[in-house]
């Protein structure tokens, strides 16, 4: 054998460290092992607080409905308090036998005083009407007439009266409405 082919006279040639097998190789499967365990209890945490979550939007859910529907029958309660007294003085003219036409007349326009009265409390109000310019949030135009003596678009009758709960309209006015007159060629 010659010198050159002989790796342990060969100058160039280094010998090799050996490589331990065992321990070393096993530590990225531990990392990854300790990784993946973070990650699933990282994961049942957040399923845990997602299904908290979603049980309180639920309770919440039921909360309001059970306020809303508590609020509403109370409500009603108190608007019942107010208006039975108005029905007590509607019994009572209803039974008068003696009462003359002016007299049941007045006792109907104290009624309607004493119904107006407890709906106002209630924050309702009439929406004006007659003498004012046609607006359709408030008004309902039923019919237009030719009014020489009211400018076109002006409120010339009510047909039935029209009424807001503080700012939002419940029913608007039914209302006949002026036009300007020769509208037909003429």
């Amino acid at each position: 054998m010659s010198e050159t082919n002989n790796p342990e006279l060969d100058p160039e040639v280094q010998p090799q460290e050996e490589i331990p097998a065992g321990p070393p190789a096993e530590a990225p499967v531990d990392e990854a092992a300790r990784a993946l365990a973070e990650a699933q209890a990282q994961a049942a945490e957040t399923y845990d607080r997602y299904l908290r979550a979603v049980a309180e939007l639920d309770n919440f859910r039921k909360r309001t409905a059970k306020m809303r529907t508590d609020t509403r029958e109370e409500t009603l309660r108190d608007v019942l308090l107010q208006i039975a007294p108005v029905m007590d003085n509607m019994r009572r003219a209803l039974v008068q036998e003696n009462a003359t036409v002016e007299v049941f007349k007045q006792g109907v326009e104290l009624i309607y005083a004493q119904l107006q009265e407890a709906l106002r409390g209630y924050g309702l109000e009439e929406i004006q009407a007659i003498g004012q310019p046609f607006d359709p949030v408030y008004h309902e135009a039923l019919l237009e007439v030719e009014r020489p003596d009211q400018p076109p678009g002006t409120v010339v009758e009510e047909m039935e009266k029209g009424y807001r709960l503080r700012d939002k309209v419940v029913r608007p006015a039914r209302v006949v409405v002026s036009k300007t007159g020769g509208q037909n060629g003429k």
